[in-house]
């Protein structure tokens, strides 16, 4: 069932396509750059860390620049949110709490 996490997650540009580039595998923010715009890219990750849903094996505070090389990776909750995100009637239940109020 759709949930706040899920609307917050596909309001965000560029989350989703960053949580289909993580299940196949860790990423490094480079590969990650390469196909998300680097004007979204940063505020994305934020957000799913946020939510859990991915870890970095950098650590420490998100507030800088973040290094090219940092490795990015999917977690339990990232997983779930993946599943959840592939079923189309969780999609149109968010659409429509979104559109819907």
């Amino acid at each position: 069932m759709a949930d706040d996490r899920l609307a917050r997650v596909i309001s965000c540009p560029a989350a989703a396509e960053i949580l289909d580039e993580l299940v196949v595998g860790p990423r490094r923010f480079r590969e990650l750059r390469g196909l998300v715009p680097l004007s979204v890219i940063q505020r994305a990750l934020r957000v799913l860390a946020a939510e859990g849903a991915l870890r970095c094996d950098t650590g420490g505070s998100w507030d800088g620049r973040l290094n090219g090389g940092a490795v990015f990776a999917l977690t339990g909750p990232g997983r779930q949110i993946v599943s959840e995100l592939s079923a189309l009637d969780v999609w149109v239940a968010v659409y429509d709490r979104y559109l819907n109020g």
